[in-house]
């Protein structure tokens, strides 16, 4: 009696190998289609973002496109706060920096403004800035000029910035301004307390650079945080509780 040899058949086991293979293919591409589309959804959403810019503490911009358009540090809206106050409330008969006397720069009915109140006038909205010229001429008085008066700002309290909507935020600033007489010693001092409202803008380019005239450069350092100051009102600590 013969005893036959069973053998298993090839062809059907290279079927199930060629099926296998060809799952696997079709997996492995599947996985790749969805890998390049992630890829090419997060590239075009970085390429609809506009270059902007990222903020040092100091003010300074530096131009990249990591973060959205309206993005500001809190202590630089912060900064423009105090930097407006005390350019604002700060006089002295002298520019400062220089021992040239202060002559001022009229506004409105011949009124007088030391210069570094006209320049923190750049850090306002341009019609509110229009509308709050007189109201601090008005607040200088003539003996300034003279030297017989000093006036300085002592900030006691400044709030972190509460973004109210996207590109604008609020700051709350408790300070007093102390005005001297110098001739007879006394002071007088003044509460300043308000809350800000600032807006993100864009931030101003010179186009002469470093060759651009001094007063020309002085405005753009004041714009150089891309914010702008669009209201002042007076602070209600109640209305933060």
């Amino acid at each position: 009696m013969q005893i036959k040899r069973l053998q298993a058949p090839l062809l059907p086991e290279a079927k199930n190998l060629l099926a296998v293979c060809f799952i696997c293919l079709t997996v492995f591409n599947s996985l790749i289609f969805v890998l390049t589309l992630f890829t090419a959804f997060r590239v075009n959403r970085i390429a609809e973002q506009k270059t902007t810019f990222a903020q040092l503490v100091n003010g300074e911009t530096i131009y990249v496109s990591e973060q959205e358009r309206h993005w500001r540090y809190p202590s630089v809206i912060q900064k423009v706060v105090s930097d407006w106050t005390t350019l604002t409330f700060n006089w002295d008969e002298k520019i400062p920096g220089t021992n040239e006397a202060d002559q001022g720069i009229r506004v409105g009915n011949n009124k007088r403004m030391p210069t570094n109140a006209w320049f923190a006038s750049l850090l306002l909205e341009s019609e509110f800035a229009k509308a709050s010229l007189p109201k601090v001429a008005e607040l200088v008085p003539p003996a300034l000029f003279s030297g017989q008066i000093r006036s300085t700002t002592i900030v006691s309290y400044l709030s972190e910035p509460r973004e109210i909507r996207p590109g604008e935020w609020e700051v709350d600033l408790v300070a007093t301004r102390v005005l001297i007489d110098r001739t007879t010693g006394k002071d007088e001092r003044i509460p300043f307390n308000r809350t800000f409202t600032l807006q993100a803008v864009e931030v101003p380019r010179s186009p002469l650079g470093a060759d651009a005239p001094l007063v020309e450069r002085k405005i753009y350092e004041m714009r150089a945080a891309g914010l702008q100051i669009t209201r002042i009102v007076e602070f209600n600590p109640q209305r933060q509780r």
